[in-house]
């Protein structure tokens, strides 16, 4: 079995509404001949609900026809919809705890576990209507989570989420933090683990293609290297997340950054690019393993 390589995309549809950005976004991906899975938000501002709207159903469904793949992102990606969210996107704000303090005040009273059951089934609603069958997959808007979240994965069918992040470096990248960013979480393995007894985690590795300028693509790109080469050395499989707003931007940058990365991956590492449908059906049938339990 060789390296697998996983491009996620978050936010199109209910946060990000335009489809020329999805659309560049998809060229992008359709020129550099990797499949990516779009983590897609069902509900948003104005009353947007996707299973309503033909042209994202169209573009959607033909993105999946012609072999990319589309996950749920959270619901409308509001705030701190299913728990509060990690400090390393708290700091992108500013101050880290006048940061957490906001989030607790606005939004604590949201933190139930029967809220979470209401948004999610609301959310799982829309995108079985939208695409005629039940996520594989589930990210929450901003990574928001609590432990509680994960029994109510289960409970409503759900075995896979993608939510934690092995490198938070990549977020202290964008904030410019290049002197003392830390290194790896400790507590999230680089490859699929048990996240619970129910509820298997896929690791986002890291985001390097946050609004790039162009003096940070030589950084950025290097911390993916090396968090590449550190995540073959221990497993197969690297996913690392981006979005959409920023692949598909008239700038191009988080493209270029991209377009490099792919390449050092081929070269390097001779990956084959999948989606994380892909991801799922490797871990059903035992091709691919899981960490723990």
């Amino acid at each position: 079995m060789g390296k697998r390589f996983y491009v996620t995309v978050d936010d199109p549809g209910g946060l990000i509404q335009d489809l020329a950005i999805f659309e560049r976004a998809r060229r992008f991906f359709d020129q550099e001949a990797v499949p990516a899975t779009f983590f897609v938000v069902p509900r948003g501002e104005g009353d947007w609900q996707l299973d309503r709207q033909p042209d994202w159903l169209a573009a959607l469904q033909g993105a999946e026809a012609d072999g990319h793949d589309c996950q749920l992102h959270g619901l409308d990606h509001k705030g701190c919809e299913f728990g509060p969210i990690p400090d390393m996107i708290v700091a992108l704000g500013g101050d880290l705890e006048a940061g957490r303090q906001r989030y607790r005040d606005q939004y604590w009273h949201m933190w139930r576990p029967d809220a979470y059951r209401d948004k999610l089934q609301i959310a799982i609603g829309i995108f079985a209507a939208a695409f005629g069958r039940q996520p594989l997959c589930f990210r929450t808007g901003a990574l928001s989570q609590e432990p509680v979240l994960y029994e109510v994965v289960a409970d409503l069918g759900m075995k896979y989420v993608s939510n934690k992040v092995t490198d938070p470096r990549g977020w202290r990248y964008i904030i410019e933090q290049y002197d003392d960013p830390g290194d790896w979480d400790p507590e999230v393995p680089s490859q699929p683990y048990w996240l619970t007894d129910r509820v298997i985690n896929l690791p986002i590795i890291s985001e390097y293609a946050w609004y790039l300028t162009p003096e940070k693509i030589a950084p950025h790109l290097a911390l993916a290297v090396e968090d590449m080469g550190r995540v073959y050395a221990e497993g197969d499989v690297f996913l690392l997340v981006c979005h959409v707003q920023c692949v598909g931007a008239e700038d191009g940058l988080s493209q270029e950054l991209l377009r490099r990365l792919f390449r050092v991956a081929r070269q390097e590492h001779d990956v084959t690019f999948e989606t994380v449908r892909d991801l799922v059906q490797g871990i059903e049938e035992g091709s691919l393993p899981v960490l723990g339990k």
